[in-house]
């Protein structure tokens, strides 16, 4: 059975250079669209600094894609492209869910709960211009990042994320959204793990990097897959 590798089966008809910069290209726009849409939706959000933070994190990955070098190592297989592929959309789901009244009924409740998104969504934006000539959603490496919030937490963007996650999930708790919460918590710890593994074979540097920085494990080297 052939191994899952759309780009590597588009390969046999376009350059590498053509279908990055036409993957760029395709991805821009519709970013673009999201950002016009945000902007033109400002009127419509109480909490200003949440709705700042969050059209921040469109601005970021424009100018991401815009930028980005092209991998040195790209994503091949169900795990490396459809695992990340899930977990950017598994949050929105959440989104389907009515607010709580617990939460609606407070003023004050609501203002820790966007409080609590508007801080964690500024993680992830510093952790994604940190990140910003090297950043993908599938696993893919590119250039190693030590700096920044890097120095600290080896995902930011993936802490960010799941943080601001857990507010949705707060804001609009059920069942449901709590177990989409834990899911989507194990998606980003496995596919980290994935990131980690493929970093550490392509940048000899990366294992002195990662013993100093704090996440769900310790690093360990990786000897292969």
């Amino acid at each position: 059975m052939k191994e899952f590798d759309p780009f590597g089966w588009l390969e046999r008809y376009f350059s590498a250079k053509t279908l990055h910069v036409a993957i760029r290209c395709g991805i821009m726009v519709i970013l673009l669209a999201f950002l016009i849409s945000r902007i033109t939706s400002y009127n419509h959000y109480w909490f200003k600094p949440l709705w700042a933070a969050e059209t921040l994190i469109f601005v970021v990955f424009l100018i991401s894609y815009t930028i980005r070098r092209d991998p040195v190592s790209r994503s091949r297989g169900v795990r490396e492209i459809l695992v990340p592929l899930i977990g950017g959309v598994l949050p929105f789901t959440l989104l389907f869910s009515p607010s709580h009244s617990l939460i609606t009924g407070s003023i004050t409740h609501v203002t820790i709960v966007f409080i609590w998104m508007t801080v964690a969504t500024c993680l992830t934006i510093w952790g994604l211009w940190t990140l910003r000539h090297s950043f993908s959603i599938t696993v893919e490496a590119r250039e190693l990042v030590t700096g920044g919030p890097y120095r600290f937490i080896r995902h930011p963007v993936y802490l960010g994320e799941i943080l601001t996650t857990a507010a949705v999930a707060v804001l609009r708790f059920s069942p449901a959204n709590i177990a989409l919460l834990l899911l989507f918590v194990a998606i980003q710890l496995y596919r980290s793990r994935m990131e980690e593994n493929k970093l550490a074979q392509v940048f000899p540097a990366y294992g002195t990097f990662a013993v100093r920085s704090l996440w769900f494990w310790p690093h360990r080297p990786v000897r292969g897959r």
